[in-house]
């Protein structure tokens, strides 16, 4: 108990009249400070600069076609534009062009670096959102502060118009990109449709009857050479049956005499000229009927019995005779020329069928080829149409590019649009010196409060009876107060107050020395 502070000790169980008591007794500690703090801060306050601000809302005008008839190829919103369009504005190298053009912070050049200026640049825009209506963008705030108030005007026109700028460039580069992204596309579109139409029509002219429109040809040709095949065959058979014909009837009749070679026409027997007329007869039956008939047989028959009774009577003819009966002449000239006649037209006609044939079969070998034709042309007639629909595709949506291109050229699409240009500001918008120095003297009153405390923690002496009880631990049975003369409360007050003006005067020259440097270093 005797090592520990009395203050610390019973700090934590003083009561109101406690606190009165330690804040009379330390009263020069809580407003030397407070006075001190204060004034430094008013003298910065007054030091400070007028700041000027000077703002314009740039509205966001909407495409004024609908764009149900002119689709807008730009797919980004306008709060994500907006975002893209600030960081390129606000970037160093942009900012510092702006700064060597309007000439700004022309008292800081050389004394800080361009990093510094672009940073306070930065730090003195303004952007806020003024109407975000339903999630969509319909204007913002544009603004600049300044200590000069026609350089906060001129920067902030400026950002505008660079905003409004950089926005056109932007919708410009989107709609130029879209235009040559789909233009290249065209045109390689068009190459491979030209390239499949190449091969579609060189397929088509070297084959041509091989497609499926010459199948109808096909069927009708082949149809008209079996056509002709038939009756060459029909005209070759009735020429065998009338050359057999022809033959029987040249067997039959009688020999033809040759009277230049002196033959004495000698005639015929009967039995011979029956023998004739029954083998014509048998011919006829068998071209007509065939050997197995009953007719043909009989007929056979017939003439198998006449031979045998020829071949009788020629054994009992005297021997001068046989001579005149054997003798022969020439077939008849006729008959021979008509068989002529009709092997010409069958080995014509047996020729005109090879042809015919071989036609046959070229058609029928089309037609069977067909269907492995047509199904590789529906294969390039289908990458041909697909080929065909993208293309379509593709010109419709760089005519709608197009068309937005010229939308966007005559401002009828999206942009934004400065309501009114930023003034010059008639009075400065800052700063507020009052608050700033009753903030100040607030800071001022609680540092000194929190000085006081600190003293008092660690003040080892004992300043009250209830400290010495609790301290000594024995009841304490009178004290004494301290006893001060009027000279001693002069000095006192005398002293107060000459530390009460070092003080002032120490923090107004503190506070020039705070501004100065804050000057010089481009802080204000």
């Amino acid at each position: 108990m005797q090592n520990q502070s009395p203050g610390h000790a019973d700090l934590g169980s003083i009561d109101f009249r406690r606190y009165l008591e330690v804040a009379r007794r330390r009263l020069a500690w809580i407003i030397l400070p407070a006075l001190a703090i204060f004034f430094c801060t008013v003298v910065v306050a007054r030091r400070l600069p007028d700041v000027f601000r000077s703002e314009t809302v740039i509205l966001v005008d909407a495409q004024q076609v609908p764009a149900a008839y002119v689709t807008p190829t730009v797919s980004s919103t306008i709060q994500d534009r907006l975002n893209t369009i600030q960081q390129q504005v606000m970037s160093p190298t942009r900012l510092k062009k702006m700064i060597n053009k309007l000439g700004l912070y022309a008292n800081l050049r050389g004394r800080v670096s361009d990093e510094a200026l672009v940073r306070k640049v930065q730090k003195a825009t303004l952007i806020d959102v003024v109407n975000p209506g339903g999630g969509r963008l319909s204007s913002f705030k544009l603004g600049f502060e300044s200590g000069n108030a026609i350089e906060a005007s001129k920067v902030a026109n400026e950002l505008a118009s660079t905003f409004i700028d950089e926005n056109l460039r932007a919708r410009q580069e989107q709609f130029v990109g879209t235009a040559e992204f789909l233009d290249n596309e065209l045109q390689d579109a068009k190459k491979e449709l030209e390239a499949k139409e190449h091969q579609i029509e060189a397929i088509k002219s070297s084959s041509v009857l091989d497609l499926p429109e010459s199948k109808q040809f096909h069927i009708e040709a082949l149809n008209n050479l079996k056509m002709q095949l038939t009756a060459s065959q029909d005209r070759v058979n009735r020429a065998e049956q009338d050359k057999v014909m022809l033959e029987s009837m040249m067997n039959t009749s009688a020999p033809t005499v040759d009277l230049d070679a002196g033959g004495g026409g000698a005639n015929v027997s009967p039995l011979q000229g029956q023998i004739q007329k029954a083998e014509a007869h048998l011919s006829e039956l068998q071209v007509r009927y065939g050997p197995s008939f009953p007719d043909v047989q009989k007929a056979q028959a017939d003439l198998d019995r006449l031979k045998k009774k020829a071949a009788e009577e020629e054994a009992h003819l005297p021997a001068q005779a046989q001579p005149e009966t054997q003798l022969k002449g020439k077939k008849n000239p006729v008959l021979e020329g008509q068989i002529q006649k009709l092997n010409q037209d069958i080995e014509e006609q047996t020729k005109l069928q090879a042809g015919l044939q071989q036609q046959v079969d070229f058609h029928v070998s089309k037609l069977e080829r067909e269907p492995v034709f047509e199904q590789q042309i529906a294969g390039l007639t289908r990458d041909y149409d697909s080929l065909r629909a993208h293309y379509q595709n593709l010109l419709d949506k760089k005519l709608a590019a197009q068309m937005a291109s010229e939308l966007e050229a005559t401002q009828k699409g999206e942009r934004f649009v400065v309501l009114d240009p930023a003034p010059v500001p008639e009075h400065p918008y800052g700063p507020d010196r009052l608050l700033i120095s009753v903030a100040g003297l607030i800071g001022g009153l609680l540092g000194g409060i929190g000085l006081v405390l600190v003293i008092e923690i660690n003040d080892p002496s004992v300043r009250s009876e209830s400290e010495a009880a609790q301290l000594l631990g024995v009841r304490v049975l009178a004290s004494m107060p301290q006893i001060r003369t009027a000279a001693q409360m002069r000095s006192q007050i005398m002293l107060f107050a000459g530390a009460g003006i070092l003080t002032v005067a120490g923090s107004a020259g503190l506070g020039l020395v705070i501004s100065k440097l804050a000057e010089r270093i481009g802080l204000f």
